[in-house]
């Protein structure tokens, strides 16, 4: 699966997690929390591409949320489960 998480649609926390339950399939039980996030990108079996753009957009709408996603991504990568793209 490929996704692509756009700083530009990023207003809040809430529209955050709205749209990487839209663009990563997470679905309704995914709970609105990075860890959540994480065991469900981390599942064997299901790997995913993801594109983060506009990374300033979101350190500015986000602050340390922006940093603890980027963070969390990045581990997601290490697990071999996910390729994260940053551009």
């Amino acid at each position: 699966m490929r996704a692509t998480i756009n700083g530009k649609r990023v207003k809040d926390r809430e529209s955050l997690h709205s749209l990487l339950r839209e663009k990563l399939n997470l679905g309704p039980d995914c709970g609105k929390n990075l860890d959540a996030v994480f065991d469900v990108l981390t599942e064997p079996g299901k790997e995913r591409i993801i594109t983060v753009k506009n990374e300033a957009l979101l350190r500015e709408r986000l602050g340390d949320y922006a940093e603890r996603l980027l963070r969390m991504l990045g581990d997601a990568a290490e697990s071999g489960h996910v390729r994260l793209i940053r551009k």
